[in-house]
């Protein structure tokens, strides 16, 4: 016996409703997620730790997300999407409690650790749950506002964190005791929205097997996977170059010493990439493709001509750019994986995109932090804009060619 999706009695307006407390969950863990990458430097100055140990706070995130994705990233489709959600938001505020009152990089590793399971296990559920319960003539909406959300929570978190600290003489605790509030109103919306799912009387043993780690993408959804992460990876390397390295090169190479400037070039790229979402919603797949993949390499190729050049202006610029090529790519990357995928498949699908976006993330980030000492700022991020444009265009290369032929789904 397989799942199914319940069919409870939901009216339109608690619908729409609880469709409203996904998106809501879903920004305030990737604002969540966002807001320390300016407050690592403050913790530096505090602590005076080596540059390295900045690219190890903002990597483990990323992989105990990844872990809890392989591991706990389906389970909601066994178990319904509440109990997952609820249980998530739970460890993410302890986590913000512990970056509350951090006193030591230890704690701040520690916190990032949870933090970043606790994501892991959220994110693809409130994306399958935003499908679920998106409008029965629109089911587009859910995989959109899927698409916004994560870019939209970066922009919201990094660039009021970074307000914050230009702001305030002590702005840490005022960050993260927002970021508590926010989740405890998102914990009280999940609590309040109708569940999606129903599990069947084989579900513990479901549950066991899909802790299993492993990636599950449907037989009917492989091939778009395929293709289309190869743009996915041109899109993270961008997001992984700026959320991960801007406060180094920011420091080493422009010689700015700003949360606000930090903050706000990480809100520039994410804020444009929400935008281009919105409005590229309606792009068939190659046109999404083109756009993405000429909007990352000019970039790209801006934000590198800024690194040699020393010129943050230019670098902005850039970063406007690929914001444009991150909402387009991710977006598109989303509508044509999960387009035919079955709601009791959904949580697992998406796990496994994210699988791919955060490995992206993540790897590169580390790699850099053990290579900045010998190589330098300046050719290690020359390093990431080089993989970002060769990635892209692979990326448009194989989905114009996937598309090229109608295989059973809009192209």
């Amino acid at each position: 016996m397989t799942l199914t999706a319940a069919h409870p009695p939901i009216t339109e307006g608690h619908r729409r409703a609880a469709f409203f407390g996904m998106a809501w969950v879903s920004v305030a863990f990737i604002a969540a997620s966002a807001a320390p990458s300016p407050v690592y430097v403050l913790f530096q100055a505090s602590w005076h730790f080596d540059s390295w140990l900045l690219s190890l706070a903002f990597s483990i995130y990323a992989f105990t997300l990844l872990a809890a994705l392989l591991s706990v990233g389906s389970i909601s489709d066994q178990v319904g999407r509440r109990p997952v959600l609820i249980a998530a938001l739970g460890t993410e505020i302890a986590a913000m409690a512990l970056l509350l009152f951090a006193s030591n990089l230890t704690h701040v590793l520690i916190a990032r650790a949870v933090q970043g399971f606790a994501t892991g296990a959220a994110t693809s559920t409130v994306s399958a749950a935003l499908a679920d319960l998106s409008p029965i003539g629109n089911r587009q909406l859910g995989a959109t506002v899927a698409s916004i959300t994560p870019l939209a929570g970066l922009a919201a978190g990094s660039l009021t964190a970074g307000l914050i600290i230009q702001a305030l003489a002590q702005p840490i605790p005022v960050i993260f005791t927002a970021l508590i509030v926010i989740l405890l109103v998102g914990l009280v919306l999940v609590v309040l929205a109708p569940e999606t799912i129903e599990p069947t009387s084989h579900g513990s043993r479901r549950v066991r097997s899909s802790l299993v780690p492993r990636l599950h993408v449907p037989v009917g959804s492989r091939s778009a996977f395929l293709v289309s992460s190869f743009l996915n990876i041109g899109v993270w390397l961008t997001t992984s170059l700026v959320l991960g390295l801007l406060p180094q090169i920011d420091r080493d190479v422009f010689a700015i010493h700003s949360g606000i400037a930090n903050g706000g070039i990480i809100a520039l790229l994410t804020g444009v990439g929400a935008v281009s979402v919105v409005l590229g919603r309606s792009f068939s797949a190659r046109r999404s493709a083109l756009i993405a993949a000429l909007a990352l390499v000019t970039g790209a190729g801006l934000e590198a001509v800024a690194v040699v050049a020393a010129d943050v202006w230019v670098f902005a610029a850039g970063a406007a750019v690929a914001g444009i090529g991150t909402g387009v790519g991710f977006s598109g990357y989303i509508r044509l994986v999960i387009s035919h995928v079955e709601p009791e498949d959904r949580a697992g699908v998406y796990a496994a995109m994210y699988v791919v976006s955060y490995l992206t993330f993540g790897i590169p980030v580390i790699i850099a932090g053990l290579v900045l000492s010998a190589l330098g700022t300046t050719a290690v991020a020359i390093g990431f804009c080089g993989l970002t444009i060769t990635a892209s265009l692979i990326g448009f290369l194989v989905i114009n060619r996937h598309t090229a032929v109608p295989e059973g789904g809009s192209r």
